[in-house]
């Protein structure tokens, strides 16, 4: 855990959120935050993992390197193998901590009110309203403050409207970002739409060599499209982590050398030695 407190450092996350991670603050009922150190699953090293939920899955922040691209936070589905955005700050991400809290107990108790006090969230009131006229439903989270006309991907229904730079969602693709995206970053769905265009790159195509493109590119001095290529399925792990440490001698980038060694140590001591993406 000590590499991953360094990086969230490094990453300026809100100090709130960091007590959650390391559990210096509870989380009351969920099981979906769970502390990553329990267990290692196999993703991608552009995502760090902060919470380990239940039925497999990882929710993060995306943070890329040799490009320009947004930390948001995101979910990985081990089982579906799709990364999606969910939410562009803490304030977001702290409504889907609360609401379900209020949904679970019918309305607000002392408890919820005493966790949310603590995480600075002081909208508790607003969500007990929202509770009572739409439930849980993100398809009117429009209306919450912190959402207001801010949407993640993952619940945008204009895209004209989408204010974020992440690839696609279930339902939508970002045109714009399909050359900066990797392709845990886009769903089966939107997938289907691209793997036979002439523009898509050849790092999001299931069927190229990814470890030979990845070589050809750092032959090139590519490193935006080797990190991608990287970063896209069709990996043994071990070769991910020799690939993290041909771009470490790369740069002097910090972050990255925190990044690809939190990476490599966490693959090291899990049960997935010769596993693959």
């Amino acid at each position: 855990m000590e590499l991953l407190k360094k990086i969230v450092n490094r990453l300026n996350i809100d100090t709130n959120l960091q007590n959650l991670i390391f559990k210096k603050v509870a989380i009351p009922y969920h099981d979906d935050y769970n502390s990553v150190d329990q267990y290692w699953y196999q993703h991608p090293p552009c995502l760090i993992p902060l919470f380990l939920g239940h039925g497999a899955s990882y929710k993060g922040i995306i943070n890329h390197f040799f490009l320009d691209r947004k930390k948001t936070f995101v979910e990985l589905d081990l089982e579906y193998g799709s990364i999606i955005e969910t939410a562009f700050n803490f304030k977001q991400l702290s409504v889907y901590l609360i609401l379900p809290m209020i949904m679970s107990d019918e309305g607000l108790t002392e408890e919820t009110i005493e966790f949310a006090s603590k995480i600075d969230f002081y909208e508790y009131q607003e969500l007990d309203d929202f509770s009572i006229k739409y439930g849980d439903n993100t398809d009117y989270f429009d209306e919450l403050v912190y959402f207001k006309n801010n949407l993640p991907l993952n619940i945008i229904k204009d895209m004209k409207t989408y204010q974020g730079d992440f690839p696609s969602s279930y339902d939508n693709l970002n045109e714009s970002q399909l050359i900066n995206s990797c392709l845990f970053e886009i769903s089966s769905a939107t997938y289907e739409t691209i793997k036979n265009r002439m523009d898509t790159p050849k790092w999001l195509i299931k069927e190229t060599d990814k470890k030979q493109l990845f070589e050809n590119y750092i032959l090139n001095n590519q490193l935006k499209e080797a990190w991608l290529t990287l970063n896209s399925k069709g990996w043994l792990l071990k070769d991910v982590a020799e690939g993290l440490e041909t771009l470490k001698s790369k740069t002097n980038d910090e972050l990255f050398y925190l990044v690809a060694d939190h990476w490599i140590t966490g693959w090291k001591n899990s049960s997935f030695l010769e596993g693959n993406y």
